[in-house]
């Protein structure tokens, strides 16, 4: 008998994104719902992957059947997704502007399609000495090919997978400096065992909880047993720093997998993957599995296998982990749930923590979202009643929490003190230092110093490329340590600083505001018997970078541990007594209006660093704007006062939760042809309300305009913003329009529905 397969296709348009109907081969039996295949469309002999959505032993009646063709072949011979997944992909479609085949391919690992050998193709430096001295010179045009160098002079040899994940890079980077003669490529073996961060360990005993934590594992397990299908069991749990969260989760873990149900956990970096991974294999063994994109393609093959094939309930990752393939899932957890790192920025742009609920919905799952500086509209809607609030508002720790202190650093100028560090903070940092205690400063900007401007004339250093100002860093293999090179952190163009000014000629060129990369340096200057570690963008390329990095700092290896925000999150050192944040203020104006909710988070998480053991912990705070209410809140770890204040004015505004933004951005390396398409969308647009004018009588939609960032990589940028209390509304109008529109074959676009980022 004849088996019929809807298939949908990937790697094509939105206006033929459909289920197309396929006669299966008998010598193709094991082809099956969730089977990834190659299949024949179009006119000629051109074959397209696609994924199997459903099987019927009857053809459609409205399709001839001479017409329907053969499936060429399938690509593995198991299913690769779920059914599950299956309709999580058809709800993506509707929410984002994407197809069925963008949704399921963000699912699954590109990697479960292609490794099958044990060996990968690998590369390492033809001549060490030679690489440094070309750093050294500037000869690299591009960041890009610096990440690369770096990278290999520091862990010699890697495959080429894991350098392209680990710098950001394609593989026609590495080709280019195995051209030059700066690299050379060969055969390294791979092995298919899990992740190390997964082997067996000896397992732990859980500890005895608090009275507040025991009411929330509680909560937790009440909601389990509820049957209620249908009905979104969401809880915030909301505790502030060092109060315990991860406890709750372990518990209530424990419970669900007694119940022979799985576990789901979301983590917002790849620098708390490994250390929420060691809390659940002491207390779960090799019953966890690990999702992030930097394991290697044989680790991630064996893991998803594994996880697809329902041998392992736990699973922990990044933001790509909430499409784990697991069946029953009895409790999802999303840890951090204020961190933008959840949304992502490219197709499909999806929120997972909006997968999260669908996940819970389809499951009968509880789904809990932790944070101590929840987002928001997530703590309005605990407030509302949508979800439930569990709250733990005392600190494990019998110390409470850490004394802060804010700094007026225009105290600090008035006196003669133009550094990087306030007095106070360097008499606490030495008392800290002597008495063998660790420190964490925070300072939210990477790189040596912010811009490099002339003193004469005002001319700034700017990326050719992009609209935005360049950014000194100092070559780590550099001698002197000295910044001559400038960085755009949009398009990783390389540039010497000039040792005149290019306008006017002058000798006055100067480096204004300081990265971690100074911080660091000051910091080794003034305090030489200490030993300081940083943690950034720049120190992290290497695969099991973010691990060692924390490892030293937690094994008392480094005194100071200086980072950008991905320090101030989740990490419990039980020997820092003192956290500072320098440089405030950059955090309150970023232009984006989520940016004072983002402020308050980061400077209460990074306080929330300090004294998180036996011993009383010290914040410092250092700023020009001492009485701004997101410094004093933060100060006090007060958000419930910061709540109040901002939701006033998002409703004022209508932003989130109130109201919804749409942005339609278009790009092209043409001004004018940008601009013109961009005004034919908007033409569209208001056409369709205007035809609809009851249904969008409370849309607004602004006229096409250059974005605050009108150019990157040499392609102009030109924005649509659109406004509606109904995101359902917002979605129809502006997928309506992009699918309707004539396309401009050299000007691409993108719908974002409540982005993170407008700039």
């Amino acid at each position: 008998m004849d088996r019929y397969a809807t298939v949908v296709l990937a790697d094509i348009p939105r206006t033929i994104d459909k289920g197309w109907t396929y006669r299966i081969p008998e010598h193709l039996a094991l082809a099956n719902v969730g089977s990834s295949v190659l299949v024949p469309f179009g006119a000629g002999k051109r074959t397209v992957r696609g994924f199997i959505t459903d099987i019927k032993n009857t053809p459609p009646s409205d399709i001839p059947l001479d017409s329907i063709k053969n499936i060429d072949r399938l690509l593995k011979q198991e299913p690769v997704i779920t059914k599950e997944q299956i309709r999580i992909a058809r709800e993506m479609r509707r929410r984002y502007y994407c197809t069925m085949g963008d949704a399921l391919d963000a699912m699954v690992p590109p990697t479960v399609l292609r490794v099958k050998d044990r060996s990968v193709l690998a590369a390492r430096l033809v001549d060490r000495q030679e690489a440094i001295e070309q750093l050294d010179s500037g000869d690299f045009k591009s960041m890009k090919q610096v990440r690369v160098v770096e990278l290999l002079l520091e862990h010699e040899s890697a495959s080429c997978v894991e350098i392209r994940q680990a710098a950001g890079i394609t593989q026609s980077v590495i080709r280019t400096l195995a051209k030059r003669g700066v690299l050379e490529f060969f055969q390294m073996q791979v092995s298919r065992d899990l992740p190390e961060d997964t082997k067996s360990v000896s397992l732990d005993s859980a500890p005895n909880l608090t009275g507040d934590q025991k009411s929330a594992v509680q909560a937790i397990e009440e909601a389990s047993n509820r049957s209620g299908q249908g009905t979104l069991k969401e809880m915030l749990l909301f505790g502030i720093t060092g109060s315990g969260k991860t406890e709750v989760y372990l518990h209530a873990a424990e419970y669900v997998l007694a119940e022979g149900r799985q576990v789901l956990i979301l983590v917002p970096e790849i620098a708390l993957t490994p250390q929420m991974t060691r809390r659940l294999t002491s207390r779960f063994g090799d019953r966890v599995a690990i999702l992030h994109s930097r394991l290697t393609p044989a680790e991630r093959y064996e893991t998803w296998g594994r996880v697809l094939a329902q041998e392992i309930p736990i699973v922990v990752g990044a933001r790509s982990a909430i499409f784990a393939p697991l069946k029953n899932i009895g409790l999802i957890v999303v840890d951090e749930e204020q961190e933008s790192s959840y949304k992502a920025e490219s197709k499909p742009r999806y929120y997972a923590p909006d997968i999260a609920r669908i996940r819970a919905l389809l499951n009968n799952a509880v789904l809990v979202m932790g944070s101590a500086t929840p987002q928001v509209s997530t703590f309005w809607r605990a407030k509302e009643g949508t979800s439930r609030l569990l709250t733990l508002p005392g600190r494990i720790s019998q110390q409470g929490l850490a004394e802060v202190e804010i700094v007026d650093m225009r105290r600090e100028y008035a006196k003669g003190n133009l550094g990087l560090f306030s007095d106070r903070f360097c008499d606490l940092l030495e008392e800290t230092l002597e008495r063998k205690e660790q420190a964490m400063i925070l300072l939210n900007r990477r790189g040596f110093s912010r811009t490099v401007v002339c003193r004469v004339c005002g001319w700034q250093m700017r990326c050719a490329s992009c609209d935005i100002a360049l950014t000194t860093h100092v070559n780590p293999y550099a001698p002197d340590k000295v910044p001559e090179r400038c960085v755009c952190h949009l398009c990783d163009r390389v540039s010497r600083v000039p040792k005149l000014c290019p306008e006017c000629g002058s000798e006055e060129i100067a480096a204004l505001g300081a990265g971690t990369q100074q911080v660091e340096e000051e910091l080794n200057r003034r305090f030489p018997n200490a030993t300081v570690l940083r943690m950034d963008q720049d120190t992290t390329r290497g695969r099991f970078s973010h691990r060692e990095l924390l490892d030293a700092f937690e094994n008392k290896k480094a005194d100071i541990l200086v980072g950008t925000q991905m320090i101030a999150k989740g990490h419990d050192f039980h020997n820092v007594t003192l956290s500072a944040i320098l440089s405030a203020d950059q955090l309150l104006g970023t232009g984006e209006f989520r940016g004072i909710e983002h402020a308050f988070a980061l400077i209460t998480q990074a306080a929330g660093r300090a004294g998180r053991g036996l011993l009383k912990g010290r914040v410092i705070i250092q700023t020009v704007q001492p009485d701004h209410y997101v410094i004093r809140a933060a100060a006090q770890q007060d958000y419930e006062s910061f709540y109040v204040e901002e939701i006033i004015f998002r409703k004022r505004m209508d932003y989130l939760p109130f109201g919804h933004i749409g942005m339609v951005e278009f790009r092209g390396f043409n001004a004018r042809e940008t601009e013109d398409m961009a005004m034919r969308y908007y033409r569209m647009a208001r056409a369709l309300m205007g035809q609809h004018r009851a249904r969008f009588k409370k849309t607004e939609l602004s006229e096409p305009a250059p974005s605050p960032i009108s150019k990157i990589r040499n392609r102009y940028r030109f924005r649509i913003m659109a406004r509606d209390p109904s995101a359902e509304l917002l979605t129809r109008l502006l997928f309506h329009t992009a699918d309707h529109m004539e396309k401009h074959q050299q000007v691409s676009f993108f719908i974002d529905i409540d982005p993170w980022a407008t700039l």
